[in-house]
């Protein structure tokens, strides 16, 4: 899908707990980079092994 004008985002990368990558736009809507559902499994996978070095 391309919007026909380009939207700013106005916050940080955030990966919710559906696992999709997010951020929130200039214009106020959520916008969805990635849905992905195992994502967020992912990077929790990855973080908890970091945890333990």
């Amino acid at each position: 899908m391309n919007d026909p004008q380009p939207v700013t985002p106005m916050t940080a990368l955030i990966v919710d707990p559906e696992g999709r990558l997010t951020y929130m736009g200039s214009d106020g809507c959520r916008r969805i980079i990635l849905g992905d559902p195992d994502l967020h499994e992912r990077l929790q996978h990855l973080k908890n092994i970091s945890d333990e070095d």
